[in-house]
């Protein structure tokens, strides 16, 4: 009696041709292959993860420096009569009072700033008229960032 692939299949009996072995599951180089192409996948994910974090320091960075920038020109718009440049270093103590003592001790509190926020930093204010200019240097990464504002009162 012959039977049509249609009569096995609703006999039940299934009807398989069977070879010399069978697989029983993924081979060894299957699975080295799928481990190789994961570990390159977590690789790329491990320094993607580095690149972030670095740009991610260098933002934060340039967002200290801003700030600090901006806080000193507020503090100069507030107190338009002191004397902010020319300055190249930290300034020291000073036995004065009033506005100069005012100009002063916002002049320290920038330094300040900048050596606690900012990695081996250095800063120049010049003036030209009425126009203020602030240099602020510091390192990303190893390399030297200069960043300038322009201010006028």
């Amino acid at each position: 009696m012959l039977l049509s692939p249609h009569s096995a299949a609703i006999s039940g009996r299934a009807t398989r041709k069977q070879s010399g072995h069978k697989q029983a599951g993924a081979s060894l180089i299957e699975v080295m292959v799928a481990f190789l192409i994961l570990s390159i996948g977590l690789l790329g994910l491990a320094m993607l993860q580095g690149k972030s974090l670095r740009l991610n320091t260098d933002a934060y960075l340039r967002s200290q420096a801003t700030l600090i920038a901006h806080e000193l020109m507020e503090n100069m718009r507030a107190n338009p009569t002191g004397t902010y440049a020319p300055v190249t270093s930290k300034p020291g103590p000073c036995g004065c009072s009033g506005i100069a003592k005012v100009t002063n001790d916002d002049l320290i509190r920038w330094y300040d700033a900048q050596q606690t926020l900012l990695p081996f930093t250095s800063a120049e204010i010049s003036k030209s008229g009425t126009t203020y200019t602030i240099e602020m240097n510091w390192q990303e990464r190893g390399q030297a960032v200069k960043q300038t504002w322009i201010m006028s009162l």
